[in-house]
């Protein structure tokens, strides 16, 4: 049935007003874009770069005269373009605009005042007082007459000098580099890696490699920069972070260092994890999440396979959780130590010479929370793990505060890193030998794991005394 003829006409002009309203609206679109392309392109006046110039010259922080000149000519631009808008030509707007945004010096002044590193003094009291209270108990349980070779203060104090050196390095290193150079980094840590490896730099002790053992643990910050350049990059980017991770793991085992593959695995992938988590790749789904966790996911799959069908390994964790039921075997040196500390007796072997533990240096390295606990009670064994707890909390704090990927990266791959070596360290002089533990961050003794430790904690303070460079500029008025 036909419409009736005024119906007909209603709707064909409504059509053709919708029509030209279309056609206006785009007409309007395309003249701002025009217009937009224009304003872009169009440079700013000599005037108002002068002006630029010289409130940024202003600014005693160089790294940060970029990004503050970067938001400053954003104002600029802006300011500028809408007085031409308003019909004003390109000198009398310039001066307008010079005017709108105050005096140079005084703005500069305040973008001086605004952009300024921020140190976190009170962390960095926190590693200088605990790795000078780990360089005192090392040397007072060194001194005891059954070492061969007593601890010297001399020793102890350059040692320690030397690790302020280090954490001072790291402190004005700029922790972007490892953004920025990344390839060049891992290139260049895997070339000495090799060199330790096969190459002159190797030194084989006690039948591991004693320099690559150090040196895989310098991994989490590199991998920081690799999550960083590869951000945006969805699938593929994780992707290329595992495959990143395939020297690490060749190292680690070359050593042998199974506390470096644990940990350096599930700080990696945790690592990953978040960036995925928090979108730096692209949509966050279960599918991104489960690759970036998997190889820890085949790990402990591979670990409970092992559990249901060797009784060996049946055997090493019923040792592990209790020892004194293998006190002969494998669970030796757990039932030692808990007698030790808690007098869990352990009836199938001897009565305990625990002089034993100060007959070797390396003993203070791997034991200093139990020697502790047997000279000053529970008392030393707590106040000790109490100042490393208390490193260890105030450095999450610091690593939680930072919003720029990379710097987030930096401060989280160092601290976890410290974290799980700590966790490791704790169980192993509580009895449970889960794996041999690499040491006590700040307190182990040893020099070369004091100047590591203070070179990445050097890093990681850096990455938090300019992070906020990563997230932006800060407010001119502030």
């Amino acid at each position: 049935m036909p419409l009736p003829e005024h119906v007909r006409g209603y709707l064909i002009r409504l059509l053709e007003r919708d029509a030209a309203e279309r056609a206006q609206v785009d007409a309007e679109l395309d003249a701002l874009a025009r217009a937009a392309e224009i304003h872009q392109t169009r440079p700013l006046p000599e005037a108002l770069r002068g002006w630029l110039n010289s409130a940024t010259g202003q600014m005693r922080w160089k790294r940060a005269r970029p990004v503050a000149a970067k938001e400053l000519a954003d104002h600029l631009s802006d300011q500028y373009e809408a007085f031409l808008d308003e019909g004003m030509d390109e000198s009398a707007a310039a001066e307008a605009t010079a005017r709108e945004m105050g005096d140079a010096v005084e703005t500069g002044t305040r973008l001086d005042r605004a952009w300024r590193p921020r140190p976190d003094w009170v962390m960095l009291g926190i590693v200088l007082a605990v790795a000078a209270v780990g360089k005192v108990v090392q040397y007072l349980l060194g001194m005891n007459p059954a070492n061969e070779v007593p601890i010297l203060a001399t020793t102890q104090v350059g040692i320690y000098l030397y690790g302020v050196v280090f954490l001072f390095v790291g402190y004005y290193l700029d922790y972007t580099i490892f953004g920025r150079h990344c390839k060049l980094l891992y290139t260049l840590w895997c070339v000495v890696g090799l060199l330790m490896a096969f190459g002159p730099l190797q030194r084989i002790q006690s039948g591991a490699n004693f320099y690559l053992r150090q040196w895989v643990w310098f991994f989490p910050v590199l991998f920081a920069g690799i999550l960083y350049s590869q951000r945006g990059k969805g699938t593929a980017g994780i992707r290329n972070c595992l495959l990143y991770m395939l020297g690490m793991w060749f190292f680690a085992m070359f050593a042998p260092s199974t506390s470096a593959l644990c940990v350096l695995t599930v700080v990696s992938c945790g690592m990953l994890a978040a960036a995925v988590w928090r979108g730096a790749f692209g949509k966050r789904t279960g599918g991104r999440l489960v690759l970036a966790l998997l190889p820890v996911l085949m790990i402990a799959a591979y670990a409970a396979y092992l559990f249901c069908f060797y009784d060996s390994a049946r055997e090493q964790i019923a040792a592990l959780l209790h020892p004194q039921a293998a006190a002969n075997g494998d669970g030796y040196m757990g039932s030692v130590i808990q007698r030790i500390l808690f007098g869990i007796p352990a009836p199938e072997i001897e009565p305990i010479d625990t002089t034993w533990l100060f007959a070797r240096i390396d003993g203070i390295s791997d034991w200093i929370l139990t020697i502790m606990k047997m000279r000053h009670g529970w008392a030393g064994f707590l106040i000790l793990l109490g100042l490393e707890v208390l490193f260890l909390l105030w450095g999450f704090r610091l690593a939680r505060r930072q919003t720029g990927l990379l710097a987030r990266g930096v401060c989280m791959g160092v601290m976890l890193t410290f974290a799980l070596q700590a966790a490791l360290y704790v169980l192993q002089n509580s009895g449970f030998m889960l794996v041999a533990a690499y040491g006590l961050p700040l307190l182990s003794y040893g020099g070369n794991y004091l100047f590591q430790t203070m070179f990445l904690l050097g890093v990681l303070l850096s990455a938090q005394r300019s992070g906020q460079l990563e997230s932006g500029p800060a407010p001119i008025g502030k």
